[in-house]
């Protein structure tokens, strides 16, 4: 029996599935493996651990693995493809090894091979899409120093630069509360200098305060979480309209834990793409990106059909 390997690597975490062309038998979680944001060990060590651990579980062997498929974040830029790839050889000897960036997988988990556009906000953030014709385009997504508008890195980031702002005008905040008590600081000079530390701080790790507070009825917080949903939207929209020329029914599908976890962003994401083509069909996708990197494993296989689907256990 073959076994393939599915992978999702994005900037806080590595998910491995282990699947026998069925289903899927094990998975394991790891830290992120983003070559743009942590080291070159670092993205080894959560790799390794994250194929491990799902062989493990299942009980099998890494030469019984016949082929394996990686979506990570900035596998976009050949260099990253490479070194994935190598690191990957190396723990597989036997398998076939195929890297590609994170959107690829999200868009095979959400459509099987077929047209439509994934809007993905985790860590980071883009949308990529492809039409009847096979034609791809992708925006946004171009890393969390000048891009990745809408993502929890974004949120977070921008959730600060609004305490700074409030800190100033001697206005209070549920949001500069909940920061200062996150990362156990008191006063703005200590959140300045926790802000430009080297390395520079998980800007991503304060989503959830942001979502909290804003759901407390925070002003400044909700502010900020519509502020996001505006971003994806627009670049959705730009996706939308280099694939398809005029109106026409077509899926977006949604995914990561920004829209995962927050009914306010997925509301006014939908209501922007709405009143710009109110056709549009837009479902939060049920089935994890690792499960699209896992039917590429699949594929790779000498004699598989492209239509095969696997049910992730």
């Amino acid at each position: 029996m073959a076994f393939v390997l599915g992978i999702d690597g994005g900037g806080s975490k590595t998910a491995a599935a282990l699947s026998n062309g069925i289903s899927v038998l094990a998975t394991h979680a790891a830290k992120g493996c983003n070559l743009n944001s942590v080291s070159a060990d670092c993205a080894r060590q959560s790799l390794a651990e994250a194929v491990h651990g799902a062989l493990a579980a299942a009980g099998i062997s890494a030469n019984d693995v016949a082929s394996v498929c990686a979506g990570v974040a900035g596998a976009a830029s050949p260099e990253i493809a490479v070194a994935i790839a190598e690191i990957l050889a190396g723990l597989l000897p036997r398998a076939s090894v195929r890297v590609v960036g994170d959107t690829v997988i999200a868009l095979e988990a959400a459509f099987y091979g077929g047209p439509g556009v994934v809007c993905i906000s985790g860590t980071g953030s883009v949308a990529f899409g492809r039409n009847e014709r096979d034609e791809v385009t992708r925006a946004g997504g171009w890393g969390r120093l000048v891009s990745d508008e809408g993502s929890g890195h974004w949120i977070g980031q921008r959730a600060v630069a609004k305490c700074l702002r409030a800190m100033d005008q001697g206005r209070s905040s549920q949001l500069v509360t909940g920061i200062m008590k996150h990362w156990s600081i008191v006063t703005r000079e200590q959140l300045v200098q926790r802000c430009h530390s080297d390395p520079i701080p998980n800007f991503a790790d304060l989503f959830p305060i942001v979502l909290a507070v804003a759901e407390a009825g925070d002003p400044i917080a909700s502010e900020i979480l519509n502020a996001a949903a505006i971003e994806l939207a627009r670049i959705t929209q730009v996706v939308l309209r280099r694939l398809w020329i005029g109106h026409s029914i077509q899926q977006v599908a949604i995914t990561g834990s920004v829209f995962a976890n927050s009914p306010r962003v997925r509301n006014v994401f939908c209501n922007i793409l709405h009143s710009d083509r109110p056709e549009i069909q837009i479902r939060l996708s049920k089935r994890q990106p690792f499960e699209g990197a896992v039917q590429l494993a699949l594929k790779a296989l000498p004699g598989e059909k492209n239509h095969n689907r696997v049910a992730a256990g």
